[in-house]
């Protein structure tokens, strides 16, 4: 992963780097992905479902987590799922109807004004803001996703 922390700044290869040894601690190895943009991502022999990936976006980092097996976030988590849905226009939401899950493992977000939405599951959200990302949250909602895949716990 030596050419994803050399793109990155002093304080960004502090958070990238405590995120990997966390996932390392908790049994995921790194595969570098096949893709045009410089990425990793994390997987772990006991869970068939990603949930951490290292990647990138016209050289700026991105981190992608999957964490909706946590049923309570901060408002920077909060966030990220409200500008989930808005990017692609409210079009992306609800259950997809695919049969991998009973329709319930997602993110609802509830608006000031009442509208609420449901956000699939399946995907990662996808967290640009790297510099402000709250460490230990972060570390917490990704154990916590990690323990509902693990076999017998669902």
């Amino acid at each position: 992963m030596e050419d994803y922390f050399d793109t990155l700044t002093d304080n960004q290869k502090t958070l990238f780097l405590s995120i990997a040894n966390f996932a390392f601690n908790l049994g995921y190895k790194v595969k570098k992905d096949k893709t045009s943009a410089l990425g990793y991502t994390f997987t772990n022999n006991k869970i068939k479902k990603t949930i951490l990936r290292f990647t990138s976006q016209q050289g700026k980092p991105i981190l992608k987590l999957k964490f909706f097996a946590s049923s309570s976030y901060s408002v920077f988590f909060q966030n990220l799922i409200r500008f989930t849905i808005e990017e692609y226009d409210y079009k992306y939401t609800g259950c997809y109807g695919c049969g991998k899950c009973d329709g319930t493992e997602g993110y609802q977000y509830q608006y000031l004004d009442g509208r609420e939405y449901f956000r699939c599951g399946l995907e990662l959200i996808e967290i640009f803001d790297v510099e402000n990302v709250p460490l230990e949250e972060f570390l917490l909602l990704f154990k916590k996703q990690h323990e509902y895949y693990l076999p017998g716990n669902k």
